[in-house]
């Protein structure tokens, strides 16, 4: 018996306006919407998700992460990037988690993570996860940087089979943190992330062009670093600018 209420579709705009639109409290977690075609797949802001038709995972997960307190948010974009770094480290050996939400081979991104979570009060309600994984795909038209499980093994995949294994590795993660049995995830999620504690340059702020090292994350998301001079800059997504 499959622990996933999966739906595929043949096409969509995208599947995470398809699974927020269609969402009533009935839907039961790990809901999944799937589609072989994603026309207008979500990225980060105002970013679009390149992939293309019966090539690759484009797909939305619904959680309901109550047992978290709101300002917890960020802990979902983080299991589910561990879960994914599992998953792709079974066929891979140079997996790094980018912040704040994709998935790199080497320097080059394979999967894009985007959480967008409903808050009621201080209740953190609802988690819609989507995630678009590189698997088929060869030839890319606009997408920076990009990489897939074929054109780093130089083989096909079976999508079906590979979107439960996909899960799986998530649910595992998932479940351990609803039970609390991940008490050091941080760490192991820092020790993952692309650049931690490495000299790197950054555009700061749309102006400054800085070298900086990465030392932590805080609760929110935000990204903790320190510059050549010893000072600590928190930056968010929109003021920080990898240079690499």
């Amino acid at each position: 018996m499959s622990h996933y209420n999966i739906h595929w579709f043949e096409s969509l705009h995208s599947t995470q306006d398809y699974l927020k639109n269609s969402f009533d409290d009935s839907l039961p977690k790990w809901t999944v919407i799937v589609a072989k075609e994603q026309i207008k797949g979500k990225g980060q802001g105002q970013n679009v998700w390149e992939s293309e038709k019966y090539k690759n995972l484009t797909f939305s997960i619904l959680l309901y992460p109550n047992f978290l307190q709101a300002r917890d948010q960020f802990l979902v974009t983080q299991i589910l990037s561990l879960g994914i770094y599992d998953f792709l480290s079974r066929y891979l050996s140079n997996v790094f988690i980018k912040w704040p939400n994709d998935i790199y081979v080497g320097e080059n991104k394979i999967c894009g993570i985007l959480v967008q979570n409903q808050i009621i009060g201080m209740e953190y309600s609802t988690a819609f996860c989507g995630i678009g994984l590189n698997v088929n795909q060869t030839e890319f038209s606009f997408a920076p940087n990009p990489t897939s499980l074929k054109l780093e093994l130089d083989r096909s995949f079976n999508l079906d089979i590979l979107l439960e294994e996909v899960l799986d590795c998530i649910r595992i993660r998932y479940e351990q943190l609803e039970n609390n049995l991940i008490a050091d995830y941080k760490k192991e999620y820092m020790e993952k992330l692309l650049f931690y504690n490495v000299w790197s340059k950054y555009l700061y702020c749309d102006s400054e062009i800085m070298e900086a090292k990465i030392k932590d994350v805080d609760n929110f998301g935000r990204l903790i670093l320190e510059n050549r001079g010893g000072k600590e800059i928190i930056a968010d997504l929109k003021q920080l600018k990898f240079l690499f």
